[in-house]
């Protein structure tokens, strides 16, 4: 059995719960670090914990997946929070080179995030000082990349500094640095051979501001050092998917095969269209995030229909306001791609990334007696999240011969990215605001609420045939990070 070892981008179920599914659909043992050595949500893991653990596992491994921000900051917050200075988390990484002698047969995989910055005035992932100035310092960061590629905005520029404290502007733009530093050292690695695989995702980007900006520095080095062309390289949107993509990869190269895809969009035209959160076309993403996988794009002899439902060109949120006019002017284009799923004669796997952080209730509407037969499902978070799960579960479902580890997974994506994300956490909101008038959870309304989702939850799976087969387990949602936003539960057979 292939034994792999995974660091991950933290302790989220998304990080965590993901690849181990995905590990037992293709056979697999994977092993994650103690939860006590992890990040918790602010708090960075232990280092040093992480490295023991590392050098103890790495005998017994055949593949290792390693996020390089949790080794050397000790998660992605901490990435973005901590102050210990790049020497320090650089020299974290040479582990690694240690794991690459003692170990020569070993395949290392490593991955790290181009550093977001989030057009928010909210703190919960960022330094303190962002409660305050996130949006500004978003804005900021669009013209300093604009005043890079030559356009004449000194003006608003100087605006954007001026509406700010110098050292807070000072201290995002070095903490940039710092992460930009880690990435370069992850090249370098790569070309060292230290590494045999690696993925710089952008979180949460934009075609605009400094993580492209960045992006472009790593890109103009990849090309110098002629690693443009290898394959073991991909920079493409993403974070939280990359773990589970780098597992699957591991599982079919040892399976020795490559799935190739057919992707078939709801609209074309959607496919130039580029998602919230993203800084390139959504089919750059999907030919990015199926070579991160090891797989192939083709136009026939697929082993696997990708079919899409690509972006609404409002690149928002779905909303109530909008919805009527969304659903009448796409209902036609989506019961097609429907209807071309059910006669496609492949396995069909269905990415659905027309609304950030949950799915588009017309296609729902839509899937009737196809959903149960997909061979892969998502609709969560970014663009660059739903296509790399999606494509991960449906090529390892195809391996697969565990069909009960098959149709569970299945049923958890449509728990969480539809019933979840899209239904009950929108009703959760208005819930807390009538009762408590506030919209998100504190320690006190924590475990109600609990209860209240997994009623929640479990009326809405009523309104799905496909889930019958289906009910959350007593006592089993969770709030991984005490917020509404994100969810974990347990399914078993009803």
């Amino acid at each position: 059995m292939l034994e792999i070892g995974l660091l991950p981008l933290d302790e989220r179920p998304v990080n965590t719960r993901y690849p181990q599914m995905l590990a037992e659909l293709g056979g697999a043992t994977l092993h994650l670090p103690p939860t006590a050595a992890l990040s918790d949500q602010r708090r960075p893991a232990d280092s040093a914990a992480l490295t023991r653990w590392l050098r103890a596992l790495a005998p017994q491994l055949d593949v290792l997946v390693v996020d390089l921000g949790m080794l050397a900051f000790g998660g992605l917050i901490a990435s973005r929070t901590t102050d210990e200075p790049a020497s320090t988390a650089l020299a974290r990484l040479e582990v690694l080179a240690e794991l690459r002698h003692s170990h020569p047969a070993l395949t290392i995989a490593a991955f790290n995030v181009i550093m977001r910055i989030s057009n928010a005035d909210d703190a919960v992932e960022e330094p303190a000082y962002w409660a305050h100035y996130g949006t500004r310092l978003y804005q900021l960061s669009q013209w300093l990349d604009r005043h890079s590629r030559g356009e004449p905005v000194a003006a608003g520029l100087a605006a954007a500094r001026a509406a700010m404290p110098a050292e807070v502007v000072s201290d995002m733009l070095a903490r940039r640095l710092r992460n930009h530093t880690l990435n370069l050292a992850a090249v370098d690695l790569l070309q060292r051979g230290v590494i045999d695989q690696l993925v710089l995702s952008s979180d949460d980007t934009s075609p605009v501001g400094l993580g492209s900006r960045e992006k472009r520095w790593i890109q103009e080095w990849v090309a110098m050092l002629e690693l443009d062309r290898d394959p073991r390289l991909s920079i493409y949107p993403g974070a939280d998917e990359v773990g589970s993509v780098l597992v699957a990869r591991a599982i079919l190269q040892r399976a020795g095969t490559a799935p190739r895809f057919r992707v078939d969009y709801a609209d074309p035209a959607g496919a130039a269209i580029v998602a919230p959160y993203e800084d390139g076309p959504v089919s750059t993403t999907i030919a990015r995030q199926v070579a991160a996988l090891g797989g192939t794009l083709v136009e026939s002899g697929e082993t696997i229909v990708l079919a899409v439902n690509p972006p609404v060109p409002r690149r928002s949120e779905w909303h109530p306001e909008h919805a009527a006019a969304e659903r009448t002017s796409r209902s036609e284009a989506l019961a097609a791609l429907v209807a071309r799923g059910v006669s496609a004669g492949r396995p069909v796997a269905l990415a659905d990334v027309a609304y950030p952080n949950g799915a588009d209730p017309a296609l729902i509407g839509q899937l009737g007696a196809l959903a149960p037969h997909l061979c892969a499902y998502g609709a969560w978070n970014t663009a660059g999240n739903t296509i790399g799960v999606v494509l991960a579960q449906a090529a390892l479902t195809q391996l697969s011969g565990d069909t009960m580890a098959a149709r569970r997974f299945l049923a958890h994506r449509f728990v969480e990215d539809w019933a979840y994300q899209q239904e009950v956490r929108r009703a959760a909101r208005a819930h807390l605001q009538r009762t408590s008038g506030v919209d998100d959870l504190d320690t006190a309304l924590e475990a109600p609420m609990r209860t209240w989702v997994e009623h929640q939850l479990a009326v809405t799976m009523a309104r799905a045939p496909w889930l019958a087969d289906w009910r959350i387990v007593p006592g089993s949602v969770r709030f991984p990070w005490h917020r509404l936003f994100e969810v974990d539960f347990d399914l078993a057979p009803a």
